[in-house]
């Protein structure tokens, strides 16, 4: 009878216990967190080399016409970030010749690859070989919010060309010399 008295007492508690109300104390607070993502349009050449040298050779042999040589490494890259307005516009970088001169009958033109598999999305797409001059041109359209690593192999690979195009114009000079300016410009 003990036994079972004793059994009666334990389930009682157990029952007085789950039919309580439970008491706790709960609270929360609040903290606002403020940020700002201010736009962004950078750009650099990798690496810092300074100088791309080309030469014009003579014909090989009579009647022949003059060769064309880039005589500097071919490693460049332009690397960028980009972070635009909310619907806002696509950017473009942009080359042009900022000092110097390119002499008559001889063109230059600038060729950006297709962008590197590292970065993020929305990365530009190149123009193709564009002829550069004194007014800005794009060579790379389309950015959008994105990044493409820093350094060499990253971003875009930048070939060089010299061409002659007008034979007749060309007179023999010394050394020329020109800069050319890259800039990111909203579209």
């Amino acid at each position: 009878m003990k036994h079972l008295a004793v059994k009666a007492v334990l389930v009682l508690a157990f029952v007085c216990m789950h039919t309580l109300p439970l008491m706790a104390q709960w609270g929360n607070g609040n903290i606002n967190v403020r940020f700002s993502v201010p736009e962004i349009a950078i750009l650099d050449i990798e690496p810092d080399i300074g100088n791309v040298e080309f030469s014009i050779n003579a014909a090989s042999g009579p009647g022949g016409a003059p060769e064309v040589v880039n005589k500097s490494n071919e490693s460049i890259w332009i690397n960028y970030s980009s972070a635009i307005r909310e619907n806002g516009n696509t950017r473009s970088i942009k080359a042009e010749i900022s000092e110097g001169v390119i002499p008559k009958g001889i063109s230059f033109f600038i060729e950006a690859s297709s962008a590197s598999a590292f970065g993020s999305k929305n990365q530009g797409s190149s123009a193709g070989k564009v002829k550069v001059a004194s007014a800005p041109r794009p060579i790379i359209t389309g950015i959008g919010s994105c990044f493409t690593g820093d350094g060499v192999n990253m971003g875009h690979h930048l070939k060089y060309f010299l061409e002659i195009s007008d034979f007749t114009q060309i007179e023999a000079m010394g050394d020329y010399e020109f800069t050319v300016l890259y800039t990111i410009t909203d579209n």
